[in-house]
């Protein structure tokens, strides 16, 4: 062979193994690129969920209580509570499985603090009265019921009954004792107008008395910013978490059903009678609404203004008696109402199987509405026949979440350290 072709041979073979080696290089590159993307992904998602769990955690005195009482943290003996200390129980309850939980408890003139159990088939009874107290948080034990309604539940009901946190009631005057109760179930979820809108809708149910409100939830956890202003609310309450699944989040997704249901199947539990209202915490309510509904005997309905470009969403009503109906969104729906626009007796939504609101897009109002078995001739029109409107459609221009603020001594050592608790900040790039 030529001297020349050996040459020639050896060169082609060594940029041959030249650009393997470079394959390798670059192979072994893009591996150590996809490795520090995920970690910091990573890294990302564990600060995020380390932030979250702060708002479950905020009240880091309940260690503290817990042995300070001689009550070592998750221990059964946490089921013994002093009757002298802290709070008197409204309920004894025969305990058949402990598991532990942070229950928020408030203390407020006239009312009862009561350790509700999700899974309780034994309706709530009046408790004693307590003197003023400032707000605690104590740490308390749920109560899972061995009832047979409790056995035959299904395993995601199971877990519903461990997303109560807390509840504060009220007791009722003797002259107001004979009115029905009315359960207003608020779905709520994180965004800067959250607690702004919360307290609005607050202060309008303040003016109403026997009346207990739940309020839902969808999130993992408990939002620090929800439970400061529960903690100052002094309207009777339960805050509830109603997350919604997966499939059922983002665009043209049904909106706040997880948190009624969840809401509709604590009533299942709890109440026996009264008047059960799905009141949004964005729209506009005039509190002689809520006197008007107190009176439902199976379904009642009334007019919703704002509603599409009619303007209102209403039943038609003749001579007392409900003919039709006017909006702007028919869509072949037998019962073309708005979600505030109806409200249930507890009674007849209980004889009715108790069913809970359907994930269909447009068509949660006609579908509860339907299951429950009622005929349009016998819904009772109130608002003095439909004649007023005491209920708005309002609808919050949306905020975009705050800058994140500056870790500098402006901060940190002056009053914007105690504002940033209260205010929604934006997520990290990529997560939501």
């Amino acid at each position: 062979m030529p001297a020349s072709n050996c040459l020639e041979h050896l060169w082609s073979g060594m940029l041959s193994h030249e650009g393997t080696q470079r394959r390798k290089e670059g192979m072994v590159a893009l591996f150590r690129t996809v490795v520090g993307v995920g970690m910091v992904s990573g890294l990302l998602v564990v600060l995020l969920w380390s932030e979250q769990q702060v708002g479950l955690k905020t009240p880091a005195h309940v260690h503290f209580h817990a042995h300070a009482r001689g009550i070592p943290d998750g221990s059964p003996s946490a089921q013994a509570e002093d009757p002298e200390a802290h709070f008197q129980m409204s309920e004894r309850l025969s305990v058949a499985q402990v598991s532990p939980v942070i229950t928020h408890v408030t203390r407020r003139p006239n009312a009862t603090t009561s350790n509700r159990r999700a899974s309780s088939s034994l309706p709530p009874t009046a408790g004693h009265q307590t003197p003023p107290k400032p707000t605690s948080h104590v740490a308390a034990s749920a109560v899972t019921s061995s009832s047979s309604s409790s056995s035959s539940s299904s395993p995601s009901s199971v877990n519903d009954s461990q997303k109560l946190v807390f509840t504060i009631d009220q007791t009722i005057p003797s002259s107001n004792s004979a009115m029905p109760k009315i359960y207003v179930i608020t779905p709520t979820y994180r965004r800067p107008e959250q607690v702004a809108e919360l307290t609005r809708l607050s202060q309008t149910l303040m003016l109403v008395p026997n009346l207990h409100w739940l309020v839902v939830e969808d999130a993992v956890a408990p939002t620090r910013r929800v439970l400061a202003f529960l903690d100052s609310c002094s309207v009777p309450h339960t805050y509830l978490l109603g997350t919604a699944s997966r499939r059922y989040k983002g665009a043209n997704k049904p909106r706040g059903v997880s948190n009624r249901n969840a809401g509709l199947k604590w009533l299942k539990v709890h109440a026996k009678e009264g008047v059960i209202y799905f009141a949004d915490d964005d729209n506009t309510y005039d509190y002689r609404i809520f006197q008007e509904i107190r009176t439902t005997k199976q379904v009642s309905m009334f007019p919703v203004g704002l509603v599409t470009q009619l303007g209102v969403s209403s039943p038609v009503v003749s001579d007392g008696k409900l003919i039709g109906f006017y909006d702007g969104w028919i869509a072949g729906r037998k019962f073309p109402v708005d979600m505030a626009g109806f409200a249930v007796n507890v009674q007849f939504y209980l004889q009715r199987n108790a069913p809970l609101m359907p994930y269909n897009v447009g068509f949660e109002e006609d579908g509860f509405l339907k299951a429950l078995k009622i005929k349009p001739e016998d819904i009772e029109p109130l608002a003095d026949n439909c004649t007023k409107i005491l209920v708005w459609h309002t609808r919050t221009v949306k905020t975009l979440p705050a800058l994140k603020m500056p870790d500098t001594d402006k901060v940190t050592k002056t009053n914007l350290n105690h504002l940033k608790s209260q205010m929604v900040f934006q997520m990290p790039y990529g997560l939501s």
